[in-house]
């Protein structure tokens, strides 16, 4: 299991309560001297560490984009998948989720490249995808993925057009990193291991959704856990 998984609640109390200013907390506060800071708002937390033999029915169900279902199995404390070429299949959560504020984070285990095509060598790029799903059709969704080479991309889908929002130089050496997604209203923060690493306005987007765990065609990508913060509604 991830350390990342198991950082303290109050850490994500406190990023869903600021969730426009994560990338600035580092900043001094302006608030004048004695000013009490609002307590955090209580939160709704929905976790799956694949710590079982099987993919936990009650949360999870096989889904595809496009193209046949692929291999998913439980192993070692991971969730362990992998597509057919041009296929974007995975595993959707079966939970539909509900907010304008939230935190999505999935921490990955493994990204592999995927399978040659038939009648080469050439190993294809590999990629972990982490996927907020507003709709069945994938019509509309946000997408923050992290490839084999270690390199980012952040994509979001909006009446079925796609739109690559990163600067085509984000990477990462580290291990098991934390992919996050973090909504207040129409901005969207994409996040590695707590940190904004870009930051994007996208307007009129559903307040429902599921989060779905893929990659494209036959990448080996594998995760050690997932997370869901949202508020509560009063």
């Amino acid at each position: 299991m991830s350390t990342n998984f198991l950082r303290p609640l109050f850490v994500i109390l406190i990023a869903v309560h600021i969730m426009g200013s994560v990338a600035g907390a580092q900043q001094p506060s302006s608030k004048p001297s004695g000013q009490t800071t609002q307590a955090a708002p209580p939160v709704n937390e929905w976790t799956d560490s694949f710590d079982g033999q099987t993919l936990d029915s009650t949360k999870w169900e096989m889904f595809s984009l496009e193209g046949a279902s692929g291999k998913v199995e439980l192993k070692d404390g991971q969730l362990r998948l992998r597509g057919h070429s041009g296929s974007r299949t995975g595993v959707r959560s079966k939970q539909s989720f509900t907010g304008d504020r939230f935190i999505v984070e999935a921490t990955i285990a493994k990204v592999g490249q995927a399978m040659p095509e038939p009648n080469s060598s050439v190993l294809p790029i590999g990629n972990a995808i982490l996927t907020i799903l507003f709709d069945g059709s994938g019509r509309n969704r946000i997408e923050w993925l992290l490839t084999s080479e270690g390199t980012f991309e952040a994509w979001a889908v909006v009446d079925g057009r796609g739109e690559r929002l990163d600067n085509r130089t984000l990477g990462t050496k580290a291990k098991n990193p934390t992919l996050g997604i973090v909504r207040r209203g129409d901005e969207f923060l994409f996040m590695l291991n707590g940190e904004a690493g870009l930051q994007k306005v996208i307007k009129n987007l559903p307040r429902s959704f599921h989060v779905l765990l893929y990659g494209y065609g036959s990448s080996e990508n594998n995760w050690d856990s997932a997370r869901v913060v949202t508020i509560k509604q009063p």
